[in-house]
């Protein structure tokens, strides 16, 4: 925007969106990147203010945040997404923060960071955990080629349908199928991916991560019907490859 005050011309540069990953289980990564652009910061859209302002108070004690100054994340309305951005035609740069891992990554913020591209706001992603990668990279699968497909249908029905379209999927296509679920189903679909799937297929587990009772295991479904495991309430990523030999 441009405006003129005794007769000078002053132009307001648009500021930026930063794109920032939160914590996962216990785990804070701060790299000096993001500990500077946290600090310069004073608007933020979030997932959750309450649970962000309280982990940011704790990571950031020296700097002073107005609760005023967070924003709740709504993307069924656009014109409080709009408003959101408001900041930004300012000349403020805004954060952008999920409750967990990288936002628009398996979590909210696609229609929000598609209005700041319509409106011609940078967009600066910054590094951080995602559980959907940390998954892959320590399940020993394929990772050079693999499809992230979120949640299963709950009918059993069709889950069933699902679990074996999926199967073929990795067969056919050479390639790693990614899931989640919530995690009071976690159990649930683990059963169910057992109970299911061929005894040769490989099934990853990636559960808890980044927490004391973290869980990353790999086996083919013939060795995990042999043990007990227990997901309940437990934050965990799928991951179902049928293509891969055992050594």
């Amino acid at each position: 925007k441009t405006f003129c005050l005794t007769h000078k011309t002053f132009i307001i540069n648009k500021g930026k969106l930063f794109i920032i990953p939160s914590p996962i289980g216990n785990e804070y990564f701060f790299s000096e990147i993001y500990k500077k652009t946290i600090e310069s910061l004073e608007y933020f859209i979030v997932e959750n203010p309450k649970k962000t302002i309280n982990y940011l108070k704790k990571s950031f004690p020296k700097k002073i945040f107005k609760n005023e100054n967070f924003y709740t994340l709504n993307e069924k309305n656009l014109v409080d997404t709009s408003m959101q951005l408001a900041p930004c035609t300012l000349g403020y740069d805004i954060g952008f923060l999920t409750d967990a891992g990288c936002p628009n990554v398996a979590d909210p913020g696609s229609k929000l960071i598609l209005l700041a591209h319509q409106n011609n706001i940078s967009i600066v992603p910054l590094i951080g955990p995602s559980s959907i990668l940390i998954s892959i990279m320590s399940s020993g699968l394929n990772g050079n080629k693999f499809a992230f497909n979120g949640y299963l249908p709950h009918d059993k029905k069709l889950l069933k349908k699902e679990i074996i379209k999926y199967e073929n999927y990795s067969k056919k296509f050479n390639q790693s199928q990614i899931f989640i679920e919530t995690p009071y189903r976690c159990q649930n679909l683990y059963e169910e991916f057992v109970q299911i799937l061929n005894k040769d297929t490989f099934l990853g587990i990636s559960s808890k991560l980044f927490t004391d009772d973290q869980l990353i295991k790999t086996l083919q479904v013939k060795e995990w019907k042999k043990i007990k495991l227990n997901l309940k309430k437990s934050p965990t990523v799928f991951i179902i490859d049928s293509n891969k030999i055992i050594f």
